[in-house]
């Protein structure tokens, strides 16, 4: 099979550089234009399947580019929930909050942030959406739309790079990635491709 990868487009909390992991906030104008872009890079490109995250951020991409299709939304591939720092800038975090976050960088795989949620069940949660998707998809040629850190999540477990490989992985907006996944091997065609080279 051939799963292809998206972020969702960008959102007024992008564009603040704020932590919003569950927060249901929808893409901007911009955001808007990156996933029409993305709807006319995959104009051309079949696909049998398209799934997104259930938030609304990723919900509303994925619509564009289905242009009419049917999405599956599936809460397993939403971002990581950041408890009590959901809807701050970094200017708006206490110096404690900003202290307990470079902990959190540095010792992700076993420290909770704040009244959020654990990075491993985050993994376990993301990767078990992705092997769904997988196991009922046999053959076919996927689009899934999500965020961030769950794409990364699913990078991490398709390389075997595993937990401890998270910040390796960065998903651009208005990009797509794309692998073919086997039993026996795992081929990346690209990763980060423009929706439009310019």
């Amino acid at each position: 099979m051939k799963l292809y990868f998206v972020r969702h487009g960008e959102t007024d909390m992008n564009a603040r550089n704020m932590f919003y992991g569950w927060t249901d906030a929808d893409i901007n104008a911009k955001g808007i234009s990156q996933a029409e872009e993305l709807r006319d890079a995959f104009r051309d490109i079949p696909i049998d399947a398209i799934y997104s995250s259930d938030l609304k951020r990723a919900l509303h991409t994925a619509e564009i580019i289905a242009d009419g299709r049917h999405v599956e939304a599936i809460s397993d591939i939403r971002e990581l929930y950041y408890g009590k720092w959901e809807n701050r800038t970094w200017e708006q975090m206490t110096e404690a909050d900003r202290a307990d976050w470079q902990k959190w960088k540095t010792d992700w795989v076993e420290r909770v942030m704040p009244e959020g949620e654990s990075f491993m069940d985050f993994y376990n949660r993301v990767t078990a959406g992705l092997d769904r998707i997988i196991r009922e998809n046999k053959g076919k040629h996927v689009l899934v739309v999500s965020h961030n850190g769950a794409l990364s999540a699913m990078h991490c477990h398709l390389t075997g790079a595993g937990p401890k490989g998270f910040w390796n992985f960065n998903s651009k907006q208005g990009h797509y990635s794309a692998v073919w996944v086997s039993e026996k091997k795992l081929t990346y065609d690209c990763i980060n491709y423009p929706a439009i080279l310019k």
